[in-house]
């Protein structure tokens, strides 16, 4: 009998990898950073700017919906690597792995077709979590 194989989208404002696993054992398949895609602009980054109400912050001046925006447009590239891998037909379902605000857009943004594959959803960001410490994080989710 064939070990059933799940694949495993963690992502994060800035990071996606995707992961195969089978019963706690994983394999990165990608790593992908926002800045590899030229449509991805850093609302999140760390560049000092001068604010009026406040004196000296960190980050972009229209954060907000930018931010949103762009998480968006990250998070479509995570889904298309996503739907390329499933379309292999290596795995029987899906795990999406991410903060509560890139979940709800990775939900939101989801092609039906995948959506039902989802087995479990863990709203934490483990994207820079080493392989070997994941089965830790991930062995207890339903579905899996």
């Amino acid at each position: 009998m064939k070990a059933r194989q799940t694949l495993y989208l963690l992502a994060a404002d800035q990071d996606f990898r995707l992961l195969r696993g089978s019963r706690g054992a994983f394999t990165e398949l990608a790593h992908r950073r926002a800045d590899e895609f030229p449509d991805v602009e850093n609302p999140f980054g760390s560049e000092p700017y001068r604010s009026h109400a406040t004196g000296v912050s960190f980050g972009t001046k229209e954060r907000g919906a930018n931010e949103e925006e762009e998480r968006r447009r990250f998070a479509r590239h995570a889904i298309s690597a996503l739907e390329a891998e499933w379309a292999n037909g290596n795995d029987d379902g899906i795990v999406l792995v991410a903060g509560p605000k890139m979940l709800g857009v990775l939900r939101d943004l989801m092609p039906k077709a995948l959506a039902g594959k989802v087995v479990s959803e863990l709203p934490k960001d483990l994207v820079k979590t080493p392989v070997h410490d994941l089965p830790g994080h991930l062995a207890d989710l339903p579905g899996v």
